[in-house]
């Protein structure tokens, strides 16, 4: 009765969270088209054409916690509005374009507008991605572009500049503010369904930058070039008034339609004193080929690059991407990949984490400390790369009618030894753990976890560790990801159930297969699985159902818990315990951890460029061994997004 009460009064906060604004949307209601566009028809033809486009994005948590850390203050509810990553609430573009062919534009945003009187919030309008210029024109020689101003999105080569674009195997019941209202709300899932990709905007894949964008196509003899000189989240300095840039450009020369070769340079440098010279910075090189036959893709990346700074001077180190795939066409899809960066190479803005120069974030206090990303020794997905690592992937797909299946298997290994620590992402109850402590580093009960953009990862020390605070042997890492994707009707009714299982393992010695067990070389285990299931009840609504449930052991060399020793260890088989086999069960005194996700949902969609999104989870995060780490509770999240 307590959890149905609970249910209760956090769906009766968000509607009073509503209240605000209920009364201007439901005055409208017949008119929802017209209300929900700022644009007006023009009475006579403009010689400066001007448009406005853009969204409005409510978004209201309600969470109840039964068990919470102890560095949580003992808050058990919380009731907010607003996103908890600064991600606008109110996005009005501006576009407008001059008889010289000028086109200019400005992006303006309310942010988190319900967060109350702070002083943060006095200047509410403000300018979210600056104010941008562009023009382009037509030569003998080709065609040119120029812009200037505001942040714009940007991607090169995977070695280079480019965002992290991985297979895309992942739960979509959990959405994006980026993620894109589609033409009904079972559109979304059967997109998923058919070809795994997710629309997420210019940004994936991309890395933001503000400066001189420059381009040229159409060049002679088939050559092409693009580039920018400015700055990049990735290269600031430790002072706002120090300076800092980041210059990148790639040529390209095409030899036929099938045949491309590229040359990619990028020069990142920022000082880190005003009164000495002191500065960090690298350089990349790389060269880029890519091939086509009927259906074969081949693609090929190889380059070098140094790292500077008064702590570290790396000479130049090597770095290669290698991937053939085949068209999708063919029964059986395949994909490749075979990578190797060495500990030298070093670049923040590339397809792949750091984990060799830890300096390269500097701690700014205020709205721009920014968390580094997973750093000793990660354990990341198939597609995903680090430095100081090598190794080999092979993906495939096939479909039995209307099941779908993919999956992947992955070997690596680290080319030098690196420090005495490693770190895992969560798969499951990610983004719930995530906002407890925004872009925090080393918080929790055990100060082990660490928060990013919408992610939580943890740090964990190894025991055999060198007098340089090295590892004693280098860590090897496997991956496992497997897919399945199935499409029915109930009736006339569409419904999808999605299937990911993943699989990690890092330990001292090379496998072929990931290891899921107390293994004295085996350092962590890891295994998910994630169901979601999405069932269209009529063309405006959707129902969503999801479960996920999450692993993490580790071995003796991780640590020890702070349970009782005398109260025996803690299976690592729950089933075998459920179902009486103790005897057959192993114990364990160290991590082991346990993660768990059951969610419902709903969307609906109001008018033509209006959606609502309502979901409620119930959340659980423990270890036995480590009697600190226990959280359970319920999250309900109410989002609207309007576009104009």
């Amino acid at each position: 009765m307590r959890q149905i009460y609970n249910i209760k009064v956090q769906f009766v906060s968000l509607l009073l969270l509503l209240a605000s604004y209920s009364t201007h949307f439901s005055q409208n209601s017949e008119h929802l088209n017209s209300v929900f566009s700022s644009n007006v028809k023009n009475i006579k033809s403009s010689s400066v054409p001007i448009s406005f486009s853009g969204f409005y994005r409510f978004l209201g948590y309600a969470k109840n916690q039964n068990e919470t850390f102890p560095t949580n203050n003992g808050k058990t509810f919380v009731l907010l509005s607003g996103d908890y990553y600064r991600v606008p609430m109110l996005l009005l573009k501006l576009k407008g374009l001059t008889k010289d062919n000028i086109s200019f534009g400005a992006d303006f945003m309310i942010n988190s507008l319900y967060k109350g009187p702070a002083e943060s919030n006095s200047k509410i309008l403000t300018l979210n991605l600056g104010l941008n210029l562009r023009t382009s024109f037509k030569t003998k020689i080709g065609k040119f572009k120029l812009s200037s101003g505001g942040v714009s999105w940007y991607k090169q080569s995977r070695l280079t500049v480019w965002g992290n674009r991985t297979y895309n195997r992942r739960s979509i019941y959990d959405r994006m503010p980026q993620t894109a209202l589609t033409r009904t709300p079972n559109v979304r899932y059967e997109k998923y369904y058919k070809n795994g990709l997710i629309d997420q905007g210019i940004r994936y894949g991309s890395r933001a930058f503000q400066g001189l964008f420059f381009s040229g196509q159409n060049l002679p003899y088939k050559f092409s070039f693009k580039g920018v000189l400015g700055k990049s989240n990735f290269n600031r300095s430790i002072f706002n008034n120090s300076d800092n840039f980041i210059g990148c450009f790639r040529v390209n020369k095409k030899f036929n339609n099938k045949f491309n070769i590229s040359y990619n340079y990028l020069n990142s440098v920022a000082s880190l004193d005003t009164l000495t010279d002191d500065v960090k910075k690298y350089n990349i090189h790389t060269i880029e080929l890519t091939k086509k036959w009927k259906k074969i893709i081949f693609n090929f990346e190889t380059g070098i690059g140094n790292y500077l700074s008064p702590s570290y001077d790396f000479k130049y180190g090597e770095a290669l991407i290698f991937n053939i795939k085949t068209v999708k066409s063919v029964k059986i899809p395949l994909d490749i990949q075979l990578y190797r960066i060495s500990p030298q190479f070093v670049n923040l803005t590339g397809n792949f984490l750091n984990t060799t120069v830890l300096e390269v974030f500097p701690n700014i206090s205020g709205v721009g400390t920014t968390v580094r990303t997973p750093f000793n020794s990660p354990i990341v997905g198939l597609g995903s790369h680090t430095n100081n690592r090598q190794g080999i992937s092979f993906n495939a797909e096939h479909s039995f009618g209307n099941l779908k299946i993919n999956g992947g298997l992955g070997v690596f290994a680290e080319i030098d030894t690196s420090y005495a620590s490693l770190t895992y992402s969560y798969n499951v109850n990610a983004q719930t753990l995530s906002r407890f402590n925004i872009f925090r580093r080393s918080w929790g009960p055990y100060n082990s976890l660490n928060s990013i953009f919408r992610r939580v990862f943890e740090d964990v020390s190894i025991i055999d560790a060198s007098s340089t605070e090295k590892a004693s042997f280098k860590k090897f890492f496997n991956t496992l990801e497997f897919q399945a994707k199935y499409k029915n009707k109930i009736g006339s009714h569409n419904f999808y159930i999605f299937s990911l299982s993943r699989l990690n393992s890092c330990q001292k010695e090379i496998k072929a297969l990931p290891q899921y067990n107390l293994n004295p070389t085996t350092l962590i285990s890891q295994f998910s699985q994630e169901f979601d299931f999405s069932l269209e009840l009529n063309p405006s609504t959707t129902f969503i159902f999801s479960y996920g449930i999450e692993r993490i052991i580790g071995n003796s060399l991780t640590g020890i818990g702070d349970q009782d020793i005398s109260l025996g260890g803690n299976t690592i088989n729950n089933l075998l315990e459920n179902l009486g086999f103790d005897r057959f069960t192993e114990k364990n005194f160290s991590k082991n951890q346990q993660n768990r996700l059951f969610g419902i949902g709903l969307d609906y969609k109001i008018a033509k460029n209006a959606m609502l999104f309502i979901r409620h989870n119930w959340y659980k995060y423990y270890d036995p061994n480590f009697v600190l780490n226990n959280l359970r509770g319920t999250e309900t999240m109410l989002e609207i997004k309007i576009l104009f």
